[in-house]
């Protein structure tokens, strides 16, 4: 497949997951009675989402789609971008704190990323507001 095809259904599939990523959290705070909604914020590069709820204290999910150059000495880092340090992503982030304490604070965010090469990358973490021993016994690297 052209990479301009890849690009254009991961934009696509990007978006796709903003919405479903936000419309379920709405729901949820349906399901215990609180009628709020994410804000919508275009901005320059996509466009990200706020919430103020009774479940999610406070949460953003942001979609972006980003064309530029890498500085130099940074490029020397990323795969595929010798002689060239152009690239191309899109994905998705997102930071959900909830009101329960009991419940951990969490990001994640996913990304395509286009240089001479192209992948895709992310991560997830969750904060927890309080020390819970026995599982934090599941966290310990041995």
């Amino acid at each position: 497949m052209k990479i301009k095809k890849k690009q254009y259904l991961v934009k696509k599939w990007f978006i796709k997951l903003q919405n479903i990523i936000c419309e379920n959290i709405e729901l949820l705070e349906k399901e215990y009675g609180s009628n709020k909604k994410f804000k919508k914020n275009k901005w320059k590069y996509g466009e990200f989402r706020i919430i103020k709820g009774e479940v999610i204290e406070k949460g953003g999910v942001a979609f972006s789609n980003v064309v530029g150059k890498f500085p130099k000495e940074f490029a020397k880092k990323i795969p595929g971008t010798k002689g060239n340090n152009k690239f191309w992503s899109s994905g998705v982030s997102v930071v959900l704190h909830p009101k329960n304490p009991k419940i951990p604070a969490m990001h994640f965010n996913t990304r395509f990323i286009c240089t001479q090469k192209n992948w895709f990358g992310g991560g997830m973490d969750a904060t927890p507001c309080l020390v819970d021993l026995k599982e934090k016994n599941f966290f310990i690297k041995s």
